[in-house]
Order: C-alpha cells, then sequence, then structure tokens
C-alpha cells in the first residue's frame, strides 16, 4: 500500500482529480431535507415534491428554483434532471428580461399576470 501512496503523492493535482470521477462527486447520497433546506451549508438533498435546490439554498419546483440560470444547485436536487435551462417562449421570466435579443438573452416569456409591467417592452 505504501508504495501506492507514494505514487500518488507524485501526481500532478490535475491528473488525481482526473482520477475522481466528477460524477462520483456530484451524485453522492446525502439526507433528505427535513425543512426545505439544502445545498452545502446542510448537505440536504431536496425531498421529490421539490425535486430543486436554488441558488439560494431552499428547495421547490418552479422555475425560479429549477432553472439553471436562477442558480438550481444540481448536486443538492433530488436529481441531476431536476435542473434545466430554460425553453424560449415556455419559461416565464425570472428577472424581468424577455425574448431572445438584447437583455432578455434566455428567451424568456413575459409572466400571465397583468399588475406586471417591467417586461417586454417594445423598445
Amino acid at each position: 500500500m505504501l508504495p501506492h501512496l507514494a505514487t500518488l503523492l507524485l501526481l500532478p493535482l490535475g491528473a488525481l482529480a482526473a482520477a475522481v470521477s466528477r460524477e462520483d462527486l456530484t451524485l453522492a447520497p446525502r439526507a433528505v431535507s427535513p425543512d426545505m433546506s439544502c445545498g452545502a451549508s446542510k448537505s440536504y438533498t431536496c425531498p421529490s415534491s421539490a425535486a430543486c435546490c436554488s441558488q439560494h439554498g431552499w428547495c421547490g419546483a418552479t422555475e425560479a428554483f429549477c432553472l439553471t440560470t436562477a442558480g438550481c444547485q444540481t448536486r443538492y436536487s433530488n436529481a441531476s434532471s431536476a435542473c434545466y435551462a430554460p425553453k424560449p417562449g415556455v419559461s416565464v421570466s425570472i428577472d424581468g428580461t424577455c425574448g431572445s435579443t438584447g437583455a432578455g438573452k434566455n428567451g424568456y416569456r413575459c409572466p400571465g399576470n397583468a399588475t406586471v409591467t417591467s417586461c417586454c417592452s417594445v423598445a
């Protein structure tokens, strides 16, 4: 065992990192959150009913939690497919931008709420 340890110590850090599978690190089993918190600070995974771990460390199931552009944390979500990219023209804006030109680079659509006035102007 000692000769193997010595060999590992001589490997460049990049080679050592490549030897460890990235998938093994991201899909390590974690306890399911008892209080809907998730992420690195608690190391909890979200329950299947609220499968996405937001950038702020809370579980949920809406696009504000699940969009990769909103910072969904795949590592702490219930499944690797829980987080997803916005679907142009389908995903509702999470940041007040819309469309696919100018500030609207993600193709969001405006919410169907008449009280929202800060989304998708003509100019």
